[in-house]
């Protein structure tokens, strides 16, 4: 039973990442693209990979931080 309700997942999921891919042949994003780079996303990865980062750092900042400070009532 658990085979068959693994397989349907994965199967599942298989089907909607090909949905998820398919793109029209025509304009890219459906011609909203006032940049004209192929769609308005392609021009923040940078700034989106960078925000991610220091995001990433403050919180693993943060938790080392918490583990250093030891309770001093044992």
């Amino acid at each position: 039973m658990r085979r068959k309700i693994f397989f349907s997942t994965l199967l599942l999921l298989m089907f909607n990442v090909a949905l998820l891919y398919a793109q029209d042949p025509g304009q890219p994003c459906g011609g909203n693209d006032v940049d004209n780079n192929g769609c308005p996303l392609d021009t923040w990865v940078i700034l989106l990979a960078f925000v991610a980062i220091v995001i990433a750092a403050w919180h693993l900042n943060n938790k080392r931080k918490a583990t250093l400070v030891v309770p001093q009532n044992l």
